[in-house]
């Protein structure tokens, strides 16, 4: 694998296994696991439900306890806390500052997410904890200010701004954009060689991928199994908002849509609770069936972020199933490194 600009062989097989893009974090698992190439003996998990986020589970967890030590920072205490060898409790995004959030709209503007109220308990923010452990890795000359409004002001002054007036302005300053291509002049706002929205890609051409986008067919479920479709609800977001009072009280549990000529055929009723199962074997649930005419025949679908295994998560704990779970399989984009996993296949099986 050849070395990037910095001089680093990329762990997640960028130039490799896949183009160019951010961090593929599905292939960080493997060198884990392989050493290869280079081992990975430490993982810092910050906000990521890893064992609802990433496909193939089984190997998630073989990569875990491969590691020397994990560390786990989250605000609640979701599954994959179990596994890590230290666990730093967050401030919530109501008790801590984040960074600036700078909006390039029509009209871009600059905000800012303040503490509403002070954290409870050792719950620190995430700012807190890396600047500590940096200050403590002798990376003095990276955290030279003392607190969030110091390096907040620092940076807001860098263009004209302060924390006072955008306090001032309740929150929010708005800038002068650039909407019309007559703004830039002799500049291109496209970051392409050629200067140019690009409906043809030179460089995926030259690199020998379809430099239009071409259809690919799909693989057709098996025989006796559906293609598992997931998605978002409006109440919840992925899978870090079940456990919450008010959203769970709205929606406390995902279901499994089926088409209802799919049903009858198979002696299935609307409610009932089934289990779900894949071809490696894999089973979820049990989970109530949602018998619906909005999927096709050949399909499922669930919403995603739940089937949680955290006994400490009381309202969240063992509803519903976890698509994550059945997801065994994907496919990696060759030039993102993207997981594709609406590749993956289930059978419904009666519980019991």
């Amino acid at each position: 694998m050849p070395p990037g600009p910095t001089g680093k062989t990329r762990a997640d097989g960028v130039r490799e296994k896949f183009l160019r893009g951010a961090t593929a974090m599905q292939e960080l698992f493997e060198p884990m696991i392989s050493g290869v190439p280079y081992p990975i003996k430490g993982l810092f998990v910050y906000g990521s439900s890893i064992l609802h986020t990433v496909p193939n589970v089984p190997r998630t967890k073989q990569a875990l306890e491969n590691l020397d030590l994990m560390v786990a920072i989250d605000v609640l205490p979701q599954d994959h806390l179990a596994w890590a060898d230290v666990v730093l409790p967050e401030a919530t995004y109501l008790e801590r500052y984040d960074e600036l959030w700078a909006c390039s709209h029509k009209t871009p503007y600059i905000t800012l997410r303040e503490p509403a109220v002070a954290p409870p308990g050792d719950a620190k923010p995430g700012w807190w904890m890396a600047r500590e452990l940096g200050l403590r890795l002798g990376l003095n000359a990276y955290f030279t200010w003392q607190t969030a409004e110091e390096y907040l002001d620092t940076r807001l002054q860098s263009v004209g701004q302060s924390l006072a007036k955008l306090r001032e302005n309740g929150g929010v300053v708005v800038q002068k954009g650039k909407p019309y291509l007559e703004d830039y002049g002799d500049e291109s706002p496209f970051a392409t060689a050629s200067g140019k929205i690009e409906l043809f890609s030179q460089t995926l051409a030259d690199a020998g991928f379809d430099p239009l986008p071409q259809y690919e067919a799909i693989e057709a479920p098996p025989d006796g199994f559906f293609r598992l479709l997931y998605g978002r609800h409006p109440v919840h977001t992925f899978a870090r908002t079940q456990n919450t009072p008010a959203l769970n009280a709205l929606f406390s549990e995902n279901e499994v849509w089926l088409n209802p000529t799919v049903a009858a055929n198979l002696g299935l009723r609307d409610g009932e609770r089934i289990l779900l199962e894949n071809p490696d074997g894999v089973r979820e649930g049990p989970v109530k069936l949602k018998v619906t005419p909005r999927i096709r025949p050949d399909a499922v679908y669930m919403v995603h972020g739940f089937g949680h295994k955290a006994p400490w998560m009381q309202r969240a704990d063992g509803k519903g199933a976890s698509d994550t779970a059945l997801q065994t399989r994907y496919a990696l984009d060759p030039i993102s490194g993207g997981a594709g996993m609406r590749i993956n296949f289930v059978r419904i099986v009666r519980e019991g």
